[in-house]
């Protein structure tokens, strides 16, 4: 097999193994509008979102997007049910609490979270382009206030 053959196999089950694995799905990154506020009445997990890249958890009075791939392995996407009270990568079998600290596994980074923003109309919208910085979690667009 030439070089260039080689290549082109490779690059087309690169494409395969990709949109099998949902990875396709979850490449899009931008502002997701998700709903009304008032429809994430319920504390904890939500794991609607897991498509699209994201799970949203409401703790207390704050709502916020955790990323659903693995720090450890940018490629693994994380399992979590909604109402589940850890996320977990299939990959290593990582474990994150839900704020997005690596509790088990090689992970040493927290989850990253992405903007999410409430509008007038009472609309959220999450922005997956918009990475949360480390550190920069307590402040928004990190969260928004719920009550």
């Amino acid at each position: 097999m030439k070089r260039r053959e080689f290549l082109v196999a490779g690059a087309g089950c690169a494409c395969l193994l990709f949109s099998k694995t949902g990875f396709a799905e979850t490449a899009a990154t931008g502002p997701i509008v998700i709903g009304d506020l008032k429809s994430f009445a319920k504390e904890g997990l939500d794991s609607q979102f897991l498509k699209k890249g994201f799970f949203l958890v409401r703790g207390k009075d704050r709502l916020y997007a955790l990323s659903a791939f693995c720090t450890h392995r940018t490629d693994a996407q994380l399992k979590g049910q909604t109402g589940a009270e850890k996320i977990i990568c299939p990959r290593h079998n990582a474990q994150f609490a839900l704020d997005g600290t690596p509790q088990k596994g090689p992970p040493k980074r927290n989850l990253d979270r992405f903007a999410i923003t409430v509008d007038a109309k009472g609309q959220v919208t999450v922005d997956t382009s918009k990475k949360i910085e480390a550190g920069k979690t307590d402040e928004a667009p990190a969260f928004v206030k719920i009550g």
